[in-house]
């Protein structure tokens, strides 16, 4: 079966969604700029204030903490840093965690772009071995960056794979048949997208909140077949803010529903406020100026 070309979202019925409840996280400890791997990293080489990363990092993680804390998560873990591996701190890129249809906890290990970011993945398999995961290599496609690329729809079985820059759209369909899920490929075609997780966040079952510049029309059409409402964010806004790069947790157990972004945007807290979200606001530019924000920065798992 063709899973990812051939959904019709008005003829099928999806499998609800086992939702992971703990957090991983990488410490920046070698966190640097040393080349230009998107837009956002142009004039910032050599540029990082150890300082303002180390207390942006201790801030991110404090709020998954305390959504802990309160019941909304279950655990936070933190994967050391590595020296030579600059942006491991990225950590939503080197892996696409799953639970097979056998239940089964597994992950699919990415392919990535950039030589230097390959280097990463080693440290995530040995981490995912180590506490019980069943490691997967993808066979048949060369570029893959995890869930930087691959996107849950809240409550269902069914997945968005942004294509482009740093994945392919062959990607999905392999991925596909080793999960048994479907998953609809999103074109991107502006570099200050490269990852889907930069211009598209899944409120609920029913919104989204997206920058359609980032979309071909024919993903857009896509989108707005999955979804009944959707919150158009400027382009400028999701540039300058990176609010899509916004972390939100929706779960049915929750009593609430609760959201963390980068400070300063307008149209998204809006968004996230018409949706029942309660917000966190914290400061990442330290680490925006690499090209990511607060969802590149975590790791959901099992």
């Amino acid at each position: 079966m063709n899973r990812i070309f051939s959904i019709n979202p008005m003829s099928i019925v999806f499998k609800p969604r086992k939702e992971p409840r703990r957090i991983l996280l990488c410490s920046p400890d070698f966190f640097d700029i040393i080349d230009v791997k998107n837009p956002y990293m142009q004039g910032h080489l050599g540029q990082v204030d150890q300082t303002a990363v180390s207390a942006q990092w201790e801030l991110l993680k404090q709020v998954y903490v305390k959504w802990v804390d309160k019941g909304y998560l279950d655990q936070v873990l933190v994967l050391a840093g590595v020296e030579g591996c600059e942006d491991m701190v990225f950590c939503a890129n080197q892996s696409f965690p799953f639970v097979d249809t056998n239940g089964i906890k597994s992950v699919i290990l990415s392919k990535m772009k950039h030589p230097s970011r390959q280097k990463e993945v080693p440290y995530f398999k040995e981490f995912y071995e180590s506490i019980g995961y069943k490691c997967i290599e993808l066979t048949h496609t060369d570029l893959f960056e995890g869930m930087g690329d691959t996107i849950p729809h809240p409550g269902k079985q069914l997945y968005y794979g942004g294509y482009g820059h740093r994945s392919q759209a062959t990607a999905y369909q392999e991925i596909s048949d080793i999960t048994g899920t479907p998953i609809i490929p999103l074109e991107l075609i502006s570099e200050n997208f490269y990852h889907l997780d930069t211009c598209f966040v899944p409120l609920s079952e029913d919104a989204v909140m997206l920058c359609k510049d980032a979309f071909s029309n024919e993903g857009m059409a896509k989108i707005q077949s999955y979804f009944k409402k959707i919150y158009y964010i400027d382009a400028k806004e999701a540039i300058d803010t990176f609010c899509l790069n916004a972390h939100v947790i929706n779960y049915p157990e929750n009593t609430k529903k609760v959201a963390v972004l980068q400070k300063g945007s307008v149209q998204a807290i809006e968004a996230l406020k018409a949706e029942g979200y309660e917000i966190e606001e914290i400061e990442t530019s330290a680490f925006m100026k690499s090209g990511g924000s607060v969802f590149c920065m975590k790791m959901m798992i099992y």
